[in-house]
């Protein structure tokens, strides 16, 4: 007995090594930088209006606008309903197959007369990579964003993408990110007679949920 205790206990030690599931790291995503494409006429984000701010993990870059806004009311410009902001974000991602969400997260401030609404809309593309899926457009209306004549309502809303990203050296780490925005007034068909102001002062670019594929 003692003779095959002996023999059993390493092979019953190789067994439990063998049968241990494997510890997988979580893939860790810097973002890097982001930039305007957004330079022509009527842009809400020209170069000298779009600045960056990036936190010291490197995993939430910060867009900070100046002018992304549009406004509705007596005496405005109706052109001035609508507005876009085209940038692009470089994450640098691992080598490898990794998947995640990429959350553009516009925040502001706002105001809408009754029965008016505004929208942020936006498509994705990234390099060396995919999306699963686009998001629709966020919509907010009167009923939560309407506020008496002068007051301003903050806001803050996130717009979540699934990537798969392969990259298959180091040199092609640098992943490109491109958001196509827009910002909108909607009215019901009547004639504003208040002013109605959707302003993105901001949007936090973020990467979550990251696993290996």
């Amino acid at each position: 007995m003692r003779n095959f205790l002996a023999l059993s206990l390493p092979a019953l030690a190789m067994a439990a090594a063998i049968a241990k599931p494997r510890q997988v790291a979580t893939p860790f995503v810097k973002v890097l930088s982001a930039r305007s494409l957004s330079n022509g006429p009527g842009s809400g984000c020209p170069s000298d209006k779009f600045s960056v701010a990036l936190n010291e993990p490197a995993n939430i870059l910060t867009i900070i606008f100046d002018v992304y806004d549009v406004s509705l009311g007596p005496g405005t410009d109706p052109n001035e309903r609508e507005n876009f902001c085209d940038f692009e974000v470089t994450f640098n991602f691992p080598v490898g197959c990794t998947q995640g969400i990429i959350t553009t997260r516009p925040g502001g401030t706002i105001r809408l007369e009754n029965r008016f609404d505004a929208s942020f809309a936006s498509a994705y593309t990234i390099t060396s990579g995919q999306l699963t899926g686009q998001p629709g457009e966020l919509r907010f209306t009167s009923a939560n964003y309407g506020a008496p004549v002068g007051s301003w309502l903050d806001f803050t809303r996130d717009h979540p993408t699934p990537v798969k990203v392969t990259v298959n050296t180091e040199n092609e780490r640098n992943v490109l990110y491109t958001a196509r925005t827009r910002i909108f007034l909607v009215s019901p068909g009547i004639t504003a007679t208040e002013q109605s102001i959707f302003f993105v002062d901001h949007a936090d670019i973020l990467i979550g949920n990251l696993t290996k594929c």
